[in-house]
């Protein structure tokens, strides 16, 4: 392969943005192994169209943004606020995407349908005119958490069909109650790591008079809710155990998990004492490093817990 179409293709990759997204797959995958094990056919198909979806959804964003991005040390050089890529191309890459995920959920499982709809349409109003929601403070960190923690859940729920309208069953109304006490933490995750990114995007956003939650109400408040709403996310699960809130025997299997992330956390907790941009670039570099393994980790953990209690 020639170095130009070498570069091209690095062009392309860098535009989907795989390492800021990986949560958001992380959620679609925990879901759908969440209640049951799915159809290993529908489960690839969907994910195919959860992952087209979601590139889709960045490239968007990266559209609209590109001016307010080359203000940004970390976000000048994305292949479109660069100048590598064209918005043109971007729109175009865009719309292909999102088409061809509508279309593979068409053919697998129209009952997902409603939910990608609502899934691509939040994420258009978050990024694009007249709406711009992410101008929008506290309602920018709410639709952030909803949008990749809340939704790609439940679209992962519904992989396996276990979420239905006949309410006449007591363990369909157990599911419901199972899935709501489970995206709690999740959208709290969510808004955590969102309002992280918007501190690192501070000053950039600041220069762009880019009315973010945390350009109106300062990076220090932001990082003391954004802890607060790591603390809770983490603790929630020990209080549905001990409660017996959910359907599923998992607080010994989730306290292995927590007690392997608490020198993680605090080495996180303590970086954000004074949450400066070398110290937000840090963490976010650490973040693309270690964090899609560590996803897959803790995924397979949770699928061979889904297995032994199948």
């Amino acid at each position: 392969m020639h170095k130009h179409e070498t570069s091209t293709v690095s062009c392309y990759l860098r535009m989907l943005r795989f390492e800021s997204w990986i949560g958001w797959l992380f959620n679609f995958a925990l879901g759908s192994i969440f209640f049951w094990m799915p159809p290993i056919n529908s489960f690839a198909s969907i994910s195919f169209s959860f992952i087209l979806a979601t590139a889709g959804i960045f490239i968007l964003n990266q559209y609209f943004d590109r001016e307010n991005d080359k203000l940004n040390d970390f976000k000048r050089n994305l292949p479109i606020s660069s100048g590598d890529l064209s918005p043109r191309i971007a729109i175009f890459v865009f719309v292909c995407f999102i088409f061809l995920s509508i279309c593979f959920v068409l053919l697998t499982n129209i009952n997902l349908l409603p939910l990608f709809i609502a899934y691509i349409g939040l994420w258009i109003c978050y990024s694009a005119p007249p709406f711009c929601l992410k101008r929008r403070p506290i309602i920018d960190v709410i639709v952030a958490g909803f949008g990749s923690g809340v939704l790609p859940f439940i679209m992962g729920l519904q992989v396996t069909n276990m979420l239905t309208l006949d309410f006449s069953s007591s363990w369909i109304r157990r599911r419901y109650q199972d899935a709501f006490f489970s995206v709690i933490p999740l959208l709290l995750f969510q808004a955590s790591g969102h309002i992280f990114q918007a501190v690192g995007d501070y000053e950039a956003d600041l220069k762009g008079n880019i009315q973010t939650f945390v350009v109106k109400y300062g990076k220090k408040t932001s990082v003391r809710l954004g802890t607060l709403s790591l603390i809770i996310c983490a603790l929630l699960p020990i209080l549905y155990g001990v409660l017996n809130l959910s359907l599923v025997d998992f607080l010994y299997w989730y306290l292995v998990i927590l007690i392997c992330c608490i020198p993680g956390i605090f080495y996180v907790m303590n970086l954000l004492r004074e949450p400066s941009r070398d110290k937000i670039n840090t963490l976010r570099r650490i973040h693309r490093k270690i964090s899609p393994a560590i996803l897959v980790i803790i995924w397979v953990y949770a699928l061979l817990i889904r297995t032994s209690l199948s």
